[in-house]
């Protein structure tokens, strides 16, 4: 039996999302991914430039383009089909929820609005006209706006302490930055995430 939980905090991308990264998304969707894009993460993993230099040098590829037609791109991004369900029973459970990801806003947004998904805190970053990106959720872990900041920040809102929440991603790297939480679930395939009501 799984120990109930009084929060969960959500990854977005690849674990809401059938799609890993919203960025290489839009790269591949204008076919700047393999010529330039790739070049950038492999730059930044390797830390030869901060995470915002790396978000910067990835919209400056997109310069000259409306937000609505990235926006566009991001619409056609297909979410796991067992988002409906396992946000109703949040819901119905009264359980906060908590979006931390260094995607876009925009996607975490939609899917509150489709899903009626209350209570949720939403952290992810923002694409302006240019386009240009507010950062408010940084991939480096030593950042004040990294996930575990946010993550800290957020259950101290909720009034959950770290021990009762549930931390679901598709990566280790997540999981590894909120180790301190009592309950982490990595979703490797689709179905796995279907396994929060298992915490609820």
């Amino acid at each position: 039996m799984k120990e109930k939980v009084s929060a969960v905090i959500f990854d977005l991308d690849g674990t809401l999302t059938r799609v890993p990264s919203p960025w290489k998304y839009i790269h591949e969707r204008l076919g700047l991914w393999d010529s330039t894009a790739s070049v950038h993460l492999d730059e930044w993993l390797a830390g030869r430039i901060g995470y915002e230099e790396f978000c910067v040098r990835d919209t400056n590829l997109w310069k000259g383009r409306s937000v609505d037609e990235i926006h566009a791109f991001l619409d056609e991004i297909v979410l796991n089909r067992h988002v409906p369900a396992v946000v109703e029973r949040l819901v119905d459970c009264r359980i906060p929820s908590i979006i931390i990801s260094s995607g876009f806003r925009y996607i975490a947004a939609k899917i509150q609005a489709q899903c009626d998904w209350q209570p949720l805190l939403i952290y992810a970053n923002e694409l302006t006209e240019g386009p240009d990106v507010r950062i408010h959720v940084s991939g480096d872990f030593t950042s004040p706006i990294s996930k575990k900041a946010l993550a800290d920040d957020a259950l101290r809102l909720v009034g959950s302490a770290p021990a009762e929440t549930l931390v679901v991603s598709d990566t280790t790297r997540d999981l590894e930055q909120l180790h301190y939480c009592g309950s982490k679930l990595l979703v490797r395939e689709e179905d796995d995430l279907f396994r929060v009501t298992e915490y609820l």
